[in-house]
């Protein structure tokens, strides 16, 4: 999680840690499934996929 201190000394010098929610632990087979009510599409992959991993994953010491 990359942050900005958008007021001086507001993140008071201290270590902070990202945990990452289990929201994003999905289960593959549960999400065919809810995909099915849908039209169906095409799948792709988009650069905006990987920026989101690239900041998710991102650690401030």
């Amino acid at each position: 999680m990359l942050v900005k201190e958008l007021k001086p000394g507001a993140l008071d010098g201290r270590k902070w840690v990202y945990y990452s929610s289990s929201v994003y632990e999905i289960d593959e087979k549960e999400a065919g499934r809810f995909d099915e009510g849908f039209e169906p599409w095409e799948k792709k992959y988009q650069p905006s996929q990987e920026e989101f991993y690239i900041y998710s994953h991102s650690i401030v010491q």
